[in-house]
């Protein structure tokens, strides 16, 4: 049994089934049922296998949902089994996925508990970089993506002068923004000490301060989409293909999100968070948030020999190749051909040497994000609070919040 995070009607699920029947192909004596339970699967899974149920193989991102911290006491640790020989490819299945998603996986297991090893194969690697519109870009004459603070306020410059609005975001990726300057300027560490504060005085770090007075610089310059105080998802993500935003951070699955709207031809860039000025010399360009949905088996599977080769073809390079043509997907697998639109991402994805979290760290205080950061951060942007107004308030909303826990 085998439990897909994918809807049947996605992309990713044609892919999955061509592999499933390659392998029903060579090894007819094997009865294999695919599940589709699409992003329901995450909520599913614990309860199915803490009763017992026979899922042999899941789908999940092993650091969020579906895997090992929630699932520890069912994953099985795949080791032995990565040493065979992996399917098209003159190499083992572990040297066949792209190092830095193995050494990745491999970090993984010590942090929750777990015995340290592979309890997860790559399967589905994202990234989140800004996403640009190439054609609004040149438009506005420029020539190089930014890789400074500085560089990139140009840009934004140059792109509001063209008449678009240089950034959009929306109420699903609000904290990328704020996590990725603080990220980029101290490194995600600091971040984390910084929402983990229970006297809330990080809040008053100069580095903050430095945060707000931009924020309250670009919104003045018009660098800011004026929807974006009433963003919700999806709208930001087509207003950047229909050429009424120009820049976006995002994960690598956006184009094939948008790709009904933006077509064949539409002309995607993408670039890592700038570097930011005056920061402690342990974020910049060093650290990208990235990760992979990935396959995991059941340790308590009675199937793992034929499961295994089931995922042998699952992560195949012949399945990589199905992922970006039909998925516009990044390939686990090494020495693949990236889709086009992600082209500029392999970039950054094969230069970044530390992997950050999600919003660089951001949302590591549980839900102090959703119910103080984010809110305050809105207030910023949205003129109703200036700099100084938002350091203080954030100070106050840290003690609050660590206050009552």
């Amino acid at each position: 049994m085998f439990w897909s995070m994918w809807s049947s009607s996605e992309p990713q699920a044609k892919v999955i089934e061509a592999a499933v029947a390659d392998f029903k192909a060579a090894n007819p004596q094997v009865e294999v049922e695919v599940k589709f339970n699409g992003r329901d699967l995450f909520k599913l899974i614990k309860p199915a296998l803490d009763g017992g149920e026979q899922v042999d193989i899941w789908e999940g991102d092993p650091s969020g949902g579906g895997g090992l911290a929630t699932l520890k006491e069912h994953v099985f640790k795949l080791d032995d089994l990565l040493s065979e020989n992996a399917l098209g490819m003159d190499k083992s299945v572990k040297d066949s996925i792209q190092p830095s998603l193995m050494t990745w996986v491999n970090t993984l297991s010590s942090s929750v508990g777990l015995e340290e090893g592979g309890y997860a194969i790559p399967q589905q690697p994202y990234a989140v970089l800004f996403f640009y519109n190439k054609e609004v870009y040149e438009k506005a004459g420029v020539t190089a993506v930014p890789t400074t603070w500085e560089e990139f306020l140009g840009v934004c410059e140059m792109i509001k002068k063209s008449g678009v609005a240089p950034i959009t975001f929306d109420d699903a990726y609000r904290d990328l923004f704020i996590g990725g300057y603080l990220s980029s300027a101290m490194g995600s560490d600091w971040v984390d000490q910084l929402v983990k504060d229970k006297t809330g005085e990080m809040w008053n770090d100069p580095i903050v301060h430095q945060f707000a007075n931009d924020i309250v610089m670009m919104r003045e310059k018009g660098y800011f989409s004026e929807k974006i105080a009433g963003s919700k998802y999806p709208a930001a993500q087509q207003d950047l293909v229909l050429g009424q935003s120009a820049t976006y951070l995002n994960g690598t699955w956006l184009p094939i999100e948008v790709s009904n709207t933006a077509g064949p031809d539409f002309k995607w860039g993408s670039f890592q968070f700038p570097n930011v000025s005056n920061g402690n010399g342990k974020g910049g360009q060093q650290g990208l948030t990235f990760g992979s949905q990935g396959i995991l088996m059941n340790k308590n599977s009675k199937n793992i020999p034929a499961a295994f080769e089931l995922v042998k073809y699952l992560v195949s390079k012949k399945a990589q190749e199905g992922m970006v043509k039909e998925a516009l997907a990044i390939p686990a697998t090494i020495d693949t051909a990236w889709p086009e639109p992600l082209k500029d991402a392999s970039v950054a994805f094969e230069n970044a040497s530390v992997n950050i979290p999600w919003g660089g760290g951001i949302n590591n205080a549980g839900d102090f994000a959703s119910v103080s950061i984010i809110p305050v951060f809105m207030e910023l942007i949205t003129g109703k609070i200036n700099a100084e107004q938002y350091v203080t308030k954030m100070m106050e909303a840290a003690k609050k919040y660590y206050a009552g826990q």
